[in-house]
């Protein structure tokens, strides 16, 4: 090899390197971009259906006045599952079931992180007794119960 193809190879090394980087950084582009348009119109969807994902199929809307919103939930079966109140009726092991207001049952798995008040105490579980009144904030589990994060014990 003479010295005159030394340089060259060298630039033409760098040159393919530069190139060769610059391919893999527009694919590493286009590849985000699509992930992002594929979460838009998932989210686009989603937004549209928001009522029949969460309400079921039934007559009225969200959209528009208020009056028409909750004209659209009634007689629906709508539930907060991150947070309900109501009447304790049975407590076994780590699970309460309440009545809310609408005479509904629901159960509520309590764990050891779970924070129990009543008033500025502490409480356990074992301290609380059929038909004590509570308000539950938690999450929903995979089982259909809420998961306790805090229960409010309101009044003796």
């Amino acid at each position: 090899m003479n010295e005159q193809e030394k340089p060259k190879n060298n630039n033409m090394r760098v040159a393919a390197i530069v190139v060769g980087s610059v391919i893999v950084a527009l694919v590493i582009f286009s590849a985000g971009v699509s992930v992002g348009i594929r979460k838009a119109r998932f989210s686009n969807r989603f937004a549209e259906n928001y009522e029949r994902n969460f309400m079921g199929p039934g007559e009225g809307g969200m959209m528009g006045s208020p009056e028409n919103f909750m004209r659209g939930m009634e007689g629906r079966d709508f539930r907060n599952a991150h947070g309900i109140g109501g009447a304790i009726i049975s407590i076994a092991d780590n699970n309460i079931v309440i009545k809310d207001r609408d005479s509904k049952e629901n159960a509520i798995t309590v764990s050891d992180k779970t924070i129990i008040k009543r008033r500025r105490d502490d409480i356990k579980i074992t301290d609380l007794k059929v038909d004590d009144r509570i308000v539950v904030m938690g999450k929903p589990g995979d089982n259909g119960t809420i998961n306790a994060d805090l229960i409010r014990v309101f009044g003796e």
